[in-house]
């Protein structure tokens, strides 16, 4: 049973829509309200979100990229992946570089100095907003998979599996070491760099150095999600989930064992000590989303909505920054004593509910014209 037999019997994989919506969401509460401080519940929260948002983003889409390379030639699937990620970060880098340049007109001149003084930041690894380095991470990411999955073919499961742990490995040593990317800084492998760099004096050598490393770094951290993209492809993991999702959909014990073990799972990983075990969110996640996609497929209201979040997902956290940056204002304006608050869990958790439909709304109106849709959301 491949993964084209297992979509039809589902028509669309809808847990992982929902999961996606989820995710957008999670990256919209991640960056509400700015620099706020937050009470030690709101910060434990956002926690969780940071170890399942953009990591379930990449385990998604490197998930639908290693079925699509075994159906289309390296040039098709690059082609389509340029428009998919390339075209809506330069778009939304100018769009954002152009509300730098509006806060630099009505005051804000340290924050746009700060980007145009750095122009390889900005240019390469989306400086311009705080989450567009996503689209390049995950272009990087695309590229490398396709020399990995057509080796992979040949590659026994339980090597693959091995290859899996070790790479998830290599990324936690190079996070907790403090060599991974850098947001803000724009910069990898830091402590290399920080000696480095020292005895290189030409400019132009300096950079090309900087975004090797960073390349480097974003390989390594995509590098674990394109196996597990490969692992869960195998005819035999198929027909498990085929089986289980069936099983799901009936009212049957198996159904209540998945639907309440697998969640309970993640926050056991989430809250465990060992730090190297919440790696591993977001591909029980992504196999949870899968799993539950026939049962959710029975509630037609359900499938609708789900459908509606997952095509807009994208968009929601591509947008979403520039509702956050003209939301608070308006709140200061409103509760001018919140700044001087630590926000609890209620008030991120409202305020980042109200972002995210704002955001959810006006990314459906984008979707409305097609070009605006293909260059800004690639739909």
């Amino acid at each position: 049973m491949n993964l084209q037999n297992y979509s039809s019997q589902n028509k669309r994989l809808l847990g992982i829509d929902l999961f996606k919506g989820i995710a957008a969401y999670g990256v919209v509460l991640i960056h509400g309200l700015g620099e706020l401080p937050r009470d030690e519940n709101a910060l434990l929260i956002s926690k969780f979100f940071v170890a399942f948002c953009v990591p379930y983003f990449l385990a998604t889409s490197f998930y639908f990229s290693s079925y699509l390379l075994l159906f289309k030639t390296n040039i098709s699937y690059l082609k389509t992946r340029v428009k998919r990620i390339l075209v809506p970060y330069l778009a939304w880098s100018l769009i954002y570089l152009l509300a730098r340049l509006a806060g630099f007109l009505i005051g804000n001149k340290e924050s746009f100095y700060r980007l145009i003084s750095d122009p390889v930041n900005m240019i390469f690894f989306g400086a311009s907003a705080v989450h567009l380095y996503f689209l390049p991470l995950l272009f990087c990411g695309t590229v490398v998979a396709i020399p990995i999955i057509r080796i992979s073919r040949k590659i026994q499961n339980n090597l693959l599996i091995l290859f899996f742990v070790l790479s998830i490995a290599i990324y936690y040593l190079v996070a907790a070491s403090g060599n991974d990317f850098l947001l803000g800084e724009g910069i990898a492998f830091k402590q290399i760099i920080d000696i480095s760099f020292l005895q290189i004096s030409n400019y132009w050598m300096y950079q090309f150095i900087r975004i090797i490393f960073v390349i480097l770094a974003w390989i390594i951290r995509c590098m674990p999600y394109i196996i597990f993209g490969i692992i869960i492809h195998k005819t035999e993991i198929q027909k498990l989930f085929y089986t289980l999702s069936l099983k799901i959909k009936k009212r049957t014990i198996t159904k209540s064992l998945i639907i309440f073990l697998i969640p309970l799972l993640i926050f056991a990983l989430f809250i465990s000590k060992i730090s190297f075990l919440g790696l591993f969110i977001p591909y029980l996640t992504l196999i949870y989303s899968i799993l539950i996609s026939n049962l959710i497929s029975k509630y037609v209201t359900m499938t609708w909505l789900t459908m509606k979040l997952g095509y807009l997902s994208f968009g929601i956290y591509l947008y979403h920054a520039l509702i956050t940056a003209g939301f608070m204002p308006i709140l200061i304006k409103l509760y001018p004593k919140i700044i001087n608050l630590q926000l609890s869990p209620l008030i991120l958790i409202i305020s980042s509910l109200v972002i995210f439909f704002v955001s959810l709304a006006i990314t459906y109106i984008i979707s409305l014209n097609k070009t605006a849709a293909r260059i800004l959301l690639a739909i």
